[in-house]
């Protein structure tokens, strides 16, 4: 039988612990919508792309570290919670530097590459993979 002390214990408790979740999710709060616009290029002939993140999160259901990453010995140490650096920040965008390739092969390696297995396992035929367009803005 739990006494009235121990109850109020376990109240406590909890408490704490709802209001650090609150915390740990206002603080890491996801944008909808981010703009991949990156004005460190000479040109930017295909435009701008709108990546709908909340869509790919929550209606897709990737895995936020298939896109987040900070590599330790090869291996992708980087956890939900964890701080998200730009991606210019490693990624040159003009050229590639030991393993790390450069911002637009990037990009185009993961994004292109997660639509184009999609497309390959039939389970998206509206990923887009091939044409400019289907991504990047004018």
């Amino acid at each position: 039988m739990i006494t009235k002390k121990q109850s109020t214990i376990l109240v406590v408790l909890a408490s704490f612990f709802v209001f650090l979740g609150l915390g740990v999710l206002v603080a890491n709060e996801m944008p909808d919508f981010v703009k991949i616009d990156q004005d460190v290029y000479k040109t930017n002939r295909r435009g701008p792309v709108s990546f709908e993140h909340e869509r790919h999160v929550f209606d897709y259901e990737i895995a936020c570290k298939k896109c987040h990453h900070d590599y330790e010995d090869g291996e992708n140490v980087w956890e939900e919670g964890d701080s998200v650096n730009k991606c210019v920040s490693c990624h040159d965008p003009l050229k590639n530097e030991g393993d790390i390739k450069s911002l637009r092969l990037a990009f185009h390696k993961n994004c292109k590459g997660c639509h184009r297995d999609l497309q390959r396992q039939g389970l998206s035929d509206t990923a887009p993979s091939t044409k400019c367009r289907g991504c990047h803005e004018k």
